[in-house]
């Protein structure tokens, strides 16, 4: 959805434009437009340098295209944003389910085309979106989480404790796909311990300092896609089973 555009390699001071086009797939235009405005808009809004979105209005002849135009202060601003891999589209968790295929333009000020289109059908979205969703956590964000985890509290008497670090990598993956917990990989384990610890750092605060440490050390795209997971609480399952976010909402 977050395309990128491109800059004059004499100059990085100029405005920049970025054209989004989706086709979507037959009647997902109303779930992607709402994914948007809900998620990716109040994104980039949020970001310093964005100077304005639009979302072109439907025409009846192509009602499964989908335009979105953002408007950047500078290259740095995209950047920040987008990251360095500004030339293609960043993609969501979830979108994959509502796009067939997808295209980015990049134009200058004065709406020149500066680099050649960047465009992507399902099969890529998805595979970028599946290596989105399974990743385990970094040595930099497991360190970072490291410092704000509670002390182990084992005590020698009955069952070791569950590994954080392995616990944390089945909670973020029920997060990001959105299943249930009891759909979680059997390669994690029982799943009820996975639902325990989300359960107890959320009600002793961990929970947010987890989020806070993860924002701080990801880049730009994983922060975009972590924000359905994070900064809104219908995307959290605070209950065995309980989908939430675009998973829940566009099926």
């Amino acid at each position: 959805m977050l395309a990128a555009a491109w800059w004059n390699n004499e100059d990085e001071t100029g405005m920049l434009i970025r054209v989004f086009y989706a086709r979507l797939k037959t009647g997902r235009r109303a779930a992607y437009e709402r994914l948007c405005q809900e998620v990716s808009v109040p994104l980039m809004r949020a970001q310093s340098g964005c100077l304005t979105t639009h979302i072109a209005p439907l025409r009846a002849d192509l009602s499964d295209d989908f335009i979105f135009v953002s408007l950047w202060k500078d290259l740095a601003s995209l950047r920040a944003f987008v990251g360095e891999e500004w030339q293609q589209a960043s993609i969501l968790p979830g979108e994959a389910d509502l796009l067939e295929r997808v295209r980015v333009e990049h134009y200058d000020d004065s709406y020149h085309s500066l680099v050649q289109l960047w465009s992507a059908n399902t099969e890529i979205i998805r595979r970028r979106e599946a290596q989105a969703l399974t990743a385990p956590l970094t040595d930099a964000e497991w360190q970072a989480v490291q410092r704000v985890l509670p002390p182990r509290r084992d005590g020698g008497r009955g069952r070791p404790r569950a590994d954080d670090r392995r616990i944390l990598d089945g909670i973020l993956y029920v997060l990001r796909n959105g299943c249930r917990w009891q759909d979680l990989p059997a390669s994690f384990g029982n799943a009820v311990t996975y639902w325990r610890r989300f359960v107890e750092w959320e009600a002793n605060g961990t929970w947010e300092h987890i989020w806070r440490a993860l924002l701080a050390v990801m880049d730009p795209p994983a922060r975009q896609a972590w924000a359905l997971a994070f900064l809104d609480s219908r995307y959290v399952p605070t209950k065995p089973g309980r989908r939430y976010g675009w998973a829940a909402i566009t099926q």
